[in-house]
């Protein structure tokens, strides 16, 4: 897979350590953004799961060196039935993939909840090249 977001020119590479290796650096990328997720989006209200899945998936896609992002909010309940209560995102109730892809090393990510931890877990699925 080529990546959409060229790392040739990479204004921000020069920082890293000549060390890093594009498999580290996708590593990188993908982690980055799915932390930022994350922080950006628990807490927030949920009236409609699906518009809030894509606006996560957008959001993933602005991160440089990302190609693919899927999002699925699990079910959510109110605590309480009153006019104050309503319900909002939990990192429980959220699962993330996206592929981050720098110079063709190809990371696939995920965060989800893992229930014999009731944790959502943020992990490396696979890494190519």
């Amino acid at each position: 897979m080529v990546s959409t977001k060229l790392s040739e020119g990479d204004p921000g590479a020069k920082y890293f350590s000549r060390e890093v290796t594009p498999r580290e650096r996708a590593i990188f990328e993908g982690a980055i953004t799915l932390g930022a997720l994350y922080h950006q989006f628990v807490g927030t209200p949920i009236r409609d799961p699906a518009a809030l899945e894509r606006a996560i998936e957008e959001s993933a896609l602005a991160h440089p060196f990302i190609d693919e992002a899927e999002a699925e909010i699990s079910e959510t309940e109110k605590e309480n039935e009153n006019s104050y209560e309503y319900p909002e995102l939990s990192g429980k109730a959220l699962t993330i993939k996206l592929t981050a892809n720098y110079e063709g090393a190809v990371a696939e990510m995920e965060m989800r909840r893992i229930p014999e931890m009731d944790y959502p877990l943020m992990f490396i699925k696979s890494v190519e090249g």
